[in-house]
């Protein structure tokens, strides 16, 4: 008894930490190819995800390794429009890395969380805590000091980061609004947006007239490894979010995220080579980093929780 106690607990662990460890890598690797290689094309790099990620996924299906209902176009018209959110929000979060620091990347991201609680509230109609509405804006108010230290401000970069926020919390809100993906499951409904976006995909790719070819990289055996991983990892951090969600359940899940991120922030300080510290700057990662830590603990204890809005609130809706 006491074994399998062990194993499970084991089992546990080793999920959680392969679901953060590519979390980080797959940021890391991106930021990599993209900044410190300095590879020319982000629409290649998407368009190269997309197959890659078709493909493995098309083997594991006639490997009998996973199931999902075969492509149909009944199946495409009930997903829509949710691999073109899918396909524009890789395009620019793969943009967002490439022009921020790590640190500012990971922090300006927590706006998505704020988009999805707005939208929830209004589409959805669900109700949240007062304190997991003080939490988040302790977030947003860290970001936004943050910010305002920010001594790299790139103007594009923020534009394209705060894209990349309103359509994950697009694509976040639309799926639960549709609720088809349980009959595709996470794997099936990433292999539907990644073929079906696909051609588009190579449209704007074609369209934009960025070459690869010439790119000096290609002779780096290091920056081919890179390339390849940065290529298979999107596929992997899936199957390790699945594995995570499905050992550990969704609210250890998304503690590990939280967590992660707050690592990730700092570390982003350090790696990439493109941080320039002021303590104002700091400050605001810090404020926002604790308040995301808070957030976390929120969410874990069950006190957004509609139960835990009733017996605080009365029958009151904040929407």
């Amino acid at each position: 008894m006491v074994k399998d106690g062990v194993g499970s607990g084991l089992k546990w662990i080793g999920c959680a930490l392969a679901y953060a460890l590519t979390s980080v890598l797959i940021i890391t690797v991106n930021k990599s190819v993209l900044s410190i290689y300095a590879f020319p094309s982000v629409k290649f790099l998407s368009v190269v995800q997309l197959t890659v990620t078709v493909i493995v996924i098309q083997l594991l299906k006639f490997g009998k390794l996973v199931s999902f209902p075969d492509l149909s176009i009944t199946n495409v018209r009930k997903v829509m429009p949710l691999p073109i959110l899918y396909m524009l929000n890789m395009m620019v979060g793969l943009g967002s890395t490439q022009s921020l620091s790590i640190a500012m990347f990971t922090v300006l991201r927590r706006f998505t969380v704020l988009f999805v609680m707005i939208g929830e509230i209004v589409i959805l109609q669900k109700r949240f805590s007062v304190l997991t509405m003080v939490t988040v804006f302790a977030m947003i108010f860290g970001v936004i000091v943050a910010s305002l230290g920010d001594l790299a401000f790139e103007l594009s970069g923020y534009f394209l980061i705060l894209t990349n926020d309103a359509l994950t919390a697009a694509y976040s809100i639309y799926i639960k609004k549709i609720d088809d993906n349980k009959s595709l499951g996470r794997l099936g409904m990433m292999y539907y947006n990644s073929i079906v976006s696909l051609p588009l995909a190579i449209l704007i790719f074609l369209a934009s007239g960025d070459t690869v070819s010439d790119f000096e990289g290609w002779s780096d055996p290091w920056f081919c490894f890179e390339f390849f991983a940065c290529n298979m990892l999107g596929f992997i951090l899936i199957y390790s979010s699945i594995l995570c969600t499905t050992v550990c359940g969704a609210l250890t899940q998304n503690v590990v995220g939280v967590l992660k991120n707050t690592v990730m922030t700092y570390f982003g300080m350090w790696y990439g080579g493109d941080y320039i510290f002021s303590w104002v700057n700091f400050t605001g990662i810090t404020i926002s980093a604790f308040g995301g830590v808070v957030y976390s603990y929120v969410t874990f204890t069950g006190r957004d929780s509609p139960s835990a809005v009733k017996k605080k609130q009365g029958a009151t809706s904040i929407a």
